[in-house]
């Protein structure tokens, strides 16, 4: 006989057409509700489990939180949720979905003796494929979810098992009606007729419990019970369908929506990351400092506020909250860094090297790139404006050229640019020598001009990139790429009432074609436009031995229902984008669909630090820069354009892209968007060499994700994962300490290492895998 399992839950947003203190005023309320429907029901079973929450209600009503307690231990509260939030679900790094269960399942166990073994994630936008194997090795089994719907995607089935990157399943259910007013709509609604059902009911989104007519109509059903989540997929070990996919929905609205609060929450992912590793290499205990920026960082990525969907006033408080953890996170950091600093025997002597450059490349690769620094003279030293390199520790100088220091006070300080290779996890030192050379004045024509590699043309008609060729065979490198254009879109917040943007494109009106910098080791031009009342500078610049080059671009967006592109031709519609902790390839759409910082297509690679969605169809490559719908549009009435919206990403917006052949490696992404950290040192002895790396791959394609302390006792964890979809066997150097490894295609695996032993844990670090 079928069965329904009935799942009494409050889909409760923290943040949304709200701000978080409003809700939390608002969720004390609902779980008094929820608590007096135990009292006065002893079969009715809640579900509810997001850690933030929890804490609101310790801190404001310790009383209830204990009745809570007792609830949870008796079986009558369910604890349903094993990530901190229920988060948008790309647009963080990989990184970033470990801590959703490492804080989440770790705050379930400290404070109820229990973790859980589902993530209850109904209302994120899509789901990305890498997550089976996260869920697994974070004691998860079940995954819930709403969207995609099947408008979206069809499912043979309502349960599925659900298959990762790496093989990993999961058991996996598409909740249907959990949105419904009323128990027979939800039955109503459900895919699967003649299987048994799990049916979430109870007032949504602003808070609310189950109510007393739900629990009635429930006792009245013969094929009803209240249940929990997990008892349903107890209950069902072997899904009959398995989905090898990635569950994207196409309401794509959170994907391009607001792309500044993406990017500062990328920069604090990455200065926490940071913090971690330059902590554990100091010697420096910051454990509790570092795991409460974290949780509100954490709390952040939760899906109406990463993707854009909630309120104008709420990013207000995202901003001041991302902004304390990056923060936080930089100065510990730096306290970190420059307390090794202080240890390393300098390259300059006085009196004559007056600075040293400390150079610092935390990300788990060498880094060889350009870098730009900048040293003060006066009032110290005499005023100076002419030439400068560097020297390393072995004699070696390396050329630079001087750009424009941020002050406009000329021989006040000095900025430079140039290309140095800096170990993984670890520094190098170089000492500022002055040339003595007079800057050499060259001249350039913006419109053709070559570089040692290339031969760049930019059209005079549009001021767009016409083709970069390669002077050694002649063959265009790079062609037709990232031209700015509009599109009308008459989308909601979430793009709910359209399939994609107008198919007709509206150009940008050129206007001057200028050069910035002309040097011996990069040449910069900068490219001006206009689009009805916003103006938009595309900097491009070109590196005089490399195949890559660099676009920034900087837009004071005036504009509503508008979406602004950087569009590329490209011969096939195909791609393969990065998601967290993997990449994938994809058919055509036109909607817009989430990368995480990279995209390829036709044999070039896009590595954005502000743009985390894209569009290929029609033989064309669109990267979304910018959509300016109204905030917390939900649009189920038509609405009048005359009155006064607040309206997404208007003003100033900015970002950087390097165009490349491609060639996928994460730490191309790392170096671009986390580049070293720079420390202008005078001259000092100490005991530690001009050159060092601490913790690198010395075998093997595999990348090193993070490096931290162990939530858990004594120990050091270390992330790798495998991102070519090969077998890998790794040897990976700790210090003054080999280890080896192997890694499966796509595998993520967290290694603790405690007293020169190595052994793989579980993500949430509370035990061996």
């Amino acid at each position: 006989m079928k069965k329904l399992y009935m799942i009494g839950n409050t889909h409760f947003d923290p943040v949304w057409l709200w701000r978080w203190d409003e809700a939390m005023a608002s969720i004390r309320a609902t779980f008094r509700s929820a608590l007096n429907r135990m009292n006065e029901d002893p079969n009715f079973i809640y579900s509810f489990a997001t850690p933030p929450v929890f804490e609101w209600i310790k801190n404001v009503d310790p009383d209830m939180f204990e009745e809570i307690k007792m609830r949870i231990a008796e079986g009558r509260w369910e604890l349903a949720e094993g990530w901190w939030v229920q988060p948008d679900c790309y647009s963080a790094c990989g990184e970033s979905y470990i801590r959703q269960g490492l804080y989440g399942q770790k705050y379930l166990l400290e404070n109820f003796g229990k973790m859980s073994e589902t993530v209850f994630n109904i209302d994120s936008f899509g789901h990305a494929p890498s997550f089976p194997q996260i869920l697994r090795k974070s004691h998860v089994n079940n995954y819930c979810f709403t969207r995609p719907e099947e408008r979206h995607i069809k499912l043979d089935h309502q349960l599925i098992n659900w298959k990762g990157l790496d093989g990993t399943t999961v058991k996996a259910y598409r909740a249907v009606g959990a949105y419904t007013k009323t128990l027979s709509e939800a039955i109503a609604q459900q895919e699967d007729k003649d299987a048994d059902n799990l049916i979430v009911f109870g007032v949504t989104d602003h808070g609310g419990a189950p109510t007393k007519a739900h629990i009635a109509e429930i006792n009245s059903m013969p094929d009803a019970g209240f249940s929990t989540v997990s008892k349903f997929f107890n209950d069902h070990p072997n899904p009959e369908t398995t989905v090898e996919a990635e569950l994207l929905t196409g309401d794509f609205g959170p994907y391009s929506n607001l792309s500044q609060i993406k990017k500062h929450n990328r920069t604090a992912e990455y200065a926490l990351l940071n913090a971690e590793k330059a902590s554990l290499l100091a010697g420096n205990e910051n454990r509790e400092k570092l795991s409460a920026c974290w949780e509100t960082v954490l709390f952040n990525q939760f899906h109406d506020i990463l993707g854009g969907a909630s309120i104008k006033e709420a990013y207000t408080d995202a901003n001041n909250a991302l902004g304390g953890a990056t923060h936080t996170a930089n100065e510990i950091t730096h306290f970190a860094l420059q307390k090794i600093t202080s240890k390393i025997e300098t390259v300059g002597k006085n009196p004559q090297d007056i600075w040293n450059l400390v150079i610092w490349n935390l990300n788990g690769k060498d880094f060889e790139g350009y870098l730009e620094a900048e040293v003060q003279w006066v009032h110290e030293f005499p005023w100076y404006e002419k030439g400068i390199c560097l020297e390393d520790g072995n004699g070696n100088r390396i050329p630079c050229q001087i750009i424009p220091a941020k002050a406009v006070i000329p021989g006040f300080r000095s900025r430079f640019v140039f290309k140095a290779k800096i170990p993984a996890l670890g520094y190098k030192v170089f000492k500022v020598v002055k040339t003595e050379e007079e800057p050499e004045n060259k001249t350039l024509d913006p419109f053709e001009f070559e570089t040692n590699r290339l031969k760049i043309s930019f059209s005079k008609e549009n001021g767009t990139l016409i083709s970069v060729d390669s002077k050694e065979t002649g063959a265009p490198l790079f062609k037709d790429v990232l031209n700015p254009v509009a599109y009308y879109d008459n989308g909601d917040t979430w793009a709910f009432n359209i399939e994609k943007y107008d198919c007709s494109p509206q150009s940008f009106q050129f206007e001057s074609l200028t050069p910035i910098e002309c040097g011996d080791l990069r040449t910069t031009v900068k490219a001006d436009y206009r689009f009805r009342d916003s103006l938009l500078s595309m900097y491009y610049t070109f590196y005089c031995d490399e195949e890559y080059f660099d676009v920034k671009y900087k837009v004071n967006w005036n504009e509503k229902h508008y979406v602004f592109k950087l569009e590329s031709k490209i011969s096939a519609d195909s791609t393969l984008s990065a998601v967290p902790y993997g990449i994938i390839g994809r058919a055509p759409t036109s909607a817009d669909v989430p990368m995480s910082n990279y995209v390829a297509a036709d044999g070039i690679e896009y590595l954005c630090d502000s743009i985390f969605s894209y569009n290929a169809n029609a033989n064309k490559l669109g990267l979304t820069v910018l959509r300016s719908p109204i905030y917390g549009d939900l649009r189920i009435r038509d609405i009048d354009y005359n009155d006064d919206y607040d309206i997404i990403a208007q003003g100033i917006s900015e970002g950087n892209i390097r165009i490349a052949r491609q060639n996928y490696y994460p730490e191309k992404i790392d170096a671009l968007l986390n580049p070293p950290v720079m420390i202008v040192e005078a001259n000092h002895g100490g005991n530690l060499p001009f050159e060092k790396s601490y913790i690198s791959i010395k075998e093997g394609d595999a990348c090193i994700g993070a490096v931290k302390k162990s939530e858990y006792g004594e120990g050091d964890i270390v992330r790798l994962f495998e991102y070519k979809g090969e077998k890998q066997k790794v040897e990976l150097q700790y210090f003054d300490e080999c280890f080896n490894t192997e890694l499966s295609p796509f595998e993520i695996k967290t290694l603790k290492i405690e007293k020169g032993n190595i052994t793989e844990y579980y993500m949430t670090e509370d035990s061996p895998l």
